[in-house]
């Protein structure tokens, strides 16, 4: 049995389907006590009935909003405070050229999808500093660097988000805490299975090096391994899950 975080309690945000429920999974087979949170009830009762037993809470709270994110932190208060925290909120942005976007479109919620972690970034860190343990892990996208057509506010906010917990792996590294990043590649989940036509699925799963796309279970291993105490001297970095696309496959 793998317990290597057994009694460590973790904080994830986006646990809807896919990603977020894999990594909830992920965490909580390895014996940590799971704070899952996202809006959708339904998924979140899926999600409850799949979690091994244990001292689990699921939360409806839409994080887009100041409200959900005080609440978030009252809840964190009134309870077991996590000491590893993955962010995995996606926040839609629309998808347009540059050109046609205006400041105000840009700028508008821009960082709602971190806007949570200021909420619970005290009661967060006194806990790591008590216990001498901490981790901070965003789930990102190669899109931040890759520069993705019709996605400038999407990869600024994965960038920002980067940007964000490598100046915490800075501030904090010497409380035993780290902060890095996942940067996700072509992930072929559940919801890109429903939406995307498969001639485009099979057009991007062929656009890296190993020819295939990857899944939510990959994603959570990545996560699982930064949440770890095998990880604490691996801090700042932005690890790419992306099958080498970035890597220069296409010049074989």
């Amino acid at each position: 049995m793998d317990d290597r975080l057994k009694g460590k309690s973790a904080l994830v945000t986006g646990a809807g389907p896919g990603i977020g429920h894999a990594i909830c999974l992920a965490l909580a087979q390895a014996g940590a006590t799971v704070t899952a949170v996202a809006r959708n009830r339904e998924n979140l009762e899926r999600l409850a009935g799949a979690m091994p037993s244990g001292a689990h809470r699921c939360w409806s709270i839409d994080l887009e909003t100041d409200a959900g994110c005080a609440l978030l932190a009252e809840r964190l208060r009134e309870g077991e405070v996590p000491v590893i925290v993955v962010n995995n909120l996606h926040v839609p942005s629309p998808k347009t050229r540059l050109r046609n976007l205006s400041a105000e479109a840009f700028s508008s919620g821009f960082t709602a999808n971190i806007d949570h972690l200021f909420f619970i970034l005290e009661p967060v860190l006194a806990a790591q500093h008590a216990q001498g343990y901490g981790r901070w892990i965003g789930i990102s996208s190669m899109a931040a660097r890759a520069g993705m057509p019709g996605q400038g506010r999407y990869n600024a906010q994965k960038a920002a988000m980067e940007a964000l917990l490598t100046t915490l792996a800075v501030e904090e590294g010497h409380h035993g805490v780290t902060a890095n990043c996942v940067a996700l590649g072509y992930m072929e989940t559940p919801s890109v299975v429903a939406r995307v036509p498969e001639a485009v699925r099979t057009k991007l799963a062929a656009a890296n090096a190993l020819g295939r796309g990857g899944t939510a279970a990959q994603v959570a291993d990545a996560v699982l391994f930064l949440s770890s105490p095998g990880s604490a001297y691996i801090t700042g970095q932005v690890l790419a899950v992306d099958g080498g696309a970035s890597l220069a496959w296409n010049f074989k």
